[in-house]
């Protein structure tokens, strides 16, 4: 019994396989990288936006408030900025726009976006953004959207 040319058989039928979970690996990783940036990002933009005290009502009643608008576009604000400085985020003008942005003032509440307790004022926010796969573009798999969000409380 001759098995000459087995081996080059298995290659031939294996290589693609090998090569679809190499590009799953890599485009997954460069996924879960681009998440955590855009996390960092969204959390740093509404950590400085929480910030934004109303000094005209803790003047009249003692209590810390959000100034809604100024949070509001102080995020947009950083958000911009953040997105800006990575490499992998198409329009971030676009992104930071059309971010959802909430100031929740009437605590205790829950997170617009997350479910999650307020106990004090806070910012909240989400964004979406595209994500480009490199290589799972081969078989067909182009982009999926990421979203991710934030929110940060009001620090006496």
């Amino acid at each position: 019994m001759r098995r000459r040319g087995q081996s080059v058989l298995y290659s031939v039928l294996l290589m693609p396989v090998l090569i679809l979970v190499f590009a799953l690996a890599i485009d997954i990783g460069s996924l879960q990288m681009q998440k955590l940036r855009l996390r960092y990002a969204v959390d740093l933009a509404t950590v400085t936006a929480a910030t934004d005290v109303d000094t005209g009502y803790y003047s009249r009643t003692g209590q810390l408030q959000l100034d809604a608008e100024a949070a509001a576009r102080t995020a947009r604000g950083y958000l911009l900025r953040n997105l800006s400085g990575l490499a992998d985020t198409p329009n971030p003008t676009a992104i930071a726009a059309a971010a959802d942005i909430t100031i929740v003032n009437h605590v205790p509440a829950l997170d617009p976006y997350t479910g999650m307790r307020l106990d004090r004022p806070a910012v909240c926010a989400r964004i979406r953004v595209p994500h480009r796969f490199d290589l799972l573009g081969w078989i067909g798999l182009r982009s999926v959207d990421l979203t991710v969000a934030a929110n940060a409380e009001i620090r006496p």
